[in-house]
């Protein structure tokens, strides 16, 4: 009777134990502390400049923002296996990390003055090929009542996606100029366009523009975003274009698929400024929309014009934020 009763016993409860449950906790935690330490010692030593493509891939694929993030998650993991002295070791860490996760400054932008006038707006904005619907991208640009508008992967070249531009900013002149790129203008017009490669399929378009009785060049932007790509050379190139406008005021604008902080900015840091770096204010990154972890986005300009003003705003009209900067044309 007992042999059949053993027999025909229930299964014993599949549900894992307690002390189950912890060692899965404490695996979780010591993967992604190591995680989190590679990712720190990569982005003090050398970053995305090394021999390997899988190193800069890890590189990009590990922000400020989401150091912060796990660093915080990784003290919730040590408050709920009671280890209190690792949990405010990781509070330190991630108030560390967070000086440097993307927060600007706040500042107040100027005052409008006799000089006024001569303030332009821009705005820069990868609209992810109009995937959420080309009305919702018109009517977020409409709110910023921009000058100068620099779109990318904003469509093909057809005479329809013309049309759609023109019908929503009959003030602005359209130029489409290939590539997905679109340049608006209201107040003035497009002239000589000249068109090229950035590194492996990247590319930029640069638009010589008239403001009134003022000149400047705009410099279109798009490197490619592929995380094991090698970006110095398109960085390269675009410091080569930076040089030979260096007689006229030059815009640059664009998706540069490279996080700021990266140290191949350096050739361009020597040439150019950029906009948030002088006058940005909020936070920074751009992508990916709704949780931005990098600022893939930027404005920048040589020593022919100055920032007022730059900041990102929030739409879920396509996975980038757009990029708005005020600037102004020097004597």
């Amino acid at each position: 009777m007992k042999a059949f009763l053993s027999a025909v016993s229930l299964p014993k409860s599949s549900e894992p134990s307690p002390f189950q449950i912890r060692n899965l906790l404490i695996a979780l935690y010591v993967w992604i502390a190591l995680g989190w330490t590679v990712a720190v010692v990569l982005r003090l030593t050398i970053r995305d400049l090394g021999p390997v493509p899988l190193v800069s891939g890890f590189y990009y694929a590990s922000p400020g923002p989401l150091l912060f993030l796990l660093a915080l998650f990784l003290g919730v993991l040590c408050l709920i296996l009671g280890r209190s002295r690792r949990m405010a070791c990781w509070g330190v860490m991630a108030l560390v990390i967070a000086q440097s996760a993307g927060s600007h400054r706040v500042v107040t932008p100027p005052s409008p003055d006799a000089s006024a006038e001569s303030t332009q707006r821009l705005l820069l904005w990868n609209v992810c090929h109009g995937r959420h619907g080309w009305q919702q991208v018109v009517s977020e640009i409409q709110k910023y009542d921009p000058d100068l508008i620099t779109l990318v992967e904003a469509g093909p070249p057809t005479e329809e996606m013309r049309q759609v531009w023109e019908s929503s900013f009959p003030e602005h002149e359209v130029t489409l100029l290939g590539g997905e790129m679109v340049l608006l203008i209201r107040g003035g017009t497009a002239h000589d366009v000249a068109a090229g490669e950035l590194g492996i399929d990247g590319h930029y378009r640069q638009v010589d523009v008239s403001l009134g009785d003022r000149d400047l060049s705009v410099l279109f932007v798009d490197i490619h975003g592929r995380p094991d790509y090698d970006r110095a050379p398109a960085m390269n190139r675009l410091a080569e274009l930076i040089d030979a406008s260096a007689d006229k005021p030059l815009l640059i604008a664009g998706d540069f698929n490279t996080p700021r902080e990266s140290p191949l900015f350096q050739p361009i840091d020597e040439r150019a400024s950029n906009a948030y770096d002088s006058s940005g204010r909020g936070f920074q990154p751009t992508w990916p929309w709704p949780l931005p972890l990098l600022t893939l986005d930027q404005v920048w300009s040589n020593a022919g014009l100055s920032f007022d003003d730059c900041f990102a705003g929030w739409s879920s009209a396509s996975d980038h934020r757009p990029v708005i900067a005020d600037f102004r044309l020097l004597e």
